[in-house]
């Protein structure tokens, strides 16, 4: 389904048009109307990402919209312990470094809380990384890099959306297209909800976009189901 469909009038757009009742052209027509909705539109966006995101399992769902792959490669610069995270990571997957001699390994995930070894001792180590700390847009490796070397560390992520702009117009929204009906309807909601709370249509779209909710979880929790994730343990780690 296109975002906004003036042509064949069954875009995104034109179906919000149709849900609130404000007619052919209300929304398409007026620049501060598309801004609005647009709006809307992306705040359905982040509903729809937290409900593929808790139901995805193994199966890594990204925005079909979306230019490359999750995943991001920076250098490795000897002596540098932190490394900024991109922007529009939402959850780290996985951490990967390169040795010295071009072999990569997988970081384990540390916490500081749970290690026996000083703080202070760990941020003094030298030689190749095998664990990482996360804080808020950082990644802290340990030990620290002896060694530089070009791409040498790589993040796996998960990451929101590709939002839509007031000027789209083929634009689609990048889930399945059995579901791209929860953003005319979501669009809706959130008008009527606050223009006409009142309106009899509101609790019927209610439950359709709760429906269609469910039945999109369902959907991305089967998509890969001879890999369903595995029960993880979490251990402390000492790194003596």
């Amino acid at each position: 389904m296109q975002y906004n469909d003036t042509t064949n009038k069954n875009g995104i757009i034109q179906l919000a048009e149709d849900y609130t009742d404000l007619g052919d052209g209300y929304i398409s027509g007026n620049s501060t109307m598309l801004k609005k909705f647009t709006a809307y539109a992306n705040e359905v966006s982040d509903d729809i990402w937290s409900v593929i995101w808790s139901s995805a399992g193994s199966w890594q769902w990204d925005d079909s919209n979306q230019a490359d792959l999750p995943q991001a490669t920076t250098d490795i610069v000897s002596g540098q312990a932190k490394y900024t995270i991109p922007p529009d990571i939402l959850t780290i997957k996985r951490v990967e470094v390169k040795n010295e001699n071009g072999g990569w390994t997988k970081l384990k995930p540390f916490t500081r809380e749970k290690t026996a070894t000083p703080i202070g001792e760990l941020e003094t180590r030298t030689g190749c990384p095998t664990h990482y700390f996360v804080f808020n847009d950082t990644i802290q490796l340990y030990p620290i890099p002896s060694y530089d070397l070009v791409g040498g560390l790589k993040v796996f992520f998960d990451r929101a959306g590709v939002s839509f702009s007031p000027s789209d117009t083929t634009k689609s929204p990048g889930i399945a297209s059995p579901f791209h009906e929860l953003y005319p309807l979501g669009m809706a909601i959130k008008w009527l909800s606050i223009k006409q709370p009142t309106n009899s249509s509101l609790l019927l779209y209610r439950e359709k976009y709760k429906e269609k909710l469910e039945a999109m979880k369902e959907y991305y929790a089967r998509r890969w189901e001879d890999n369903a994730p595995p029960v993880i343990t979490t251990t402390s780690e000492n790194f003596e």
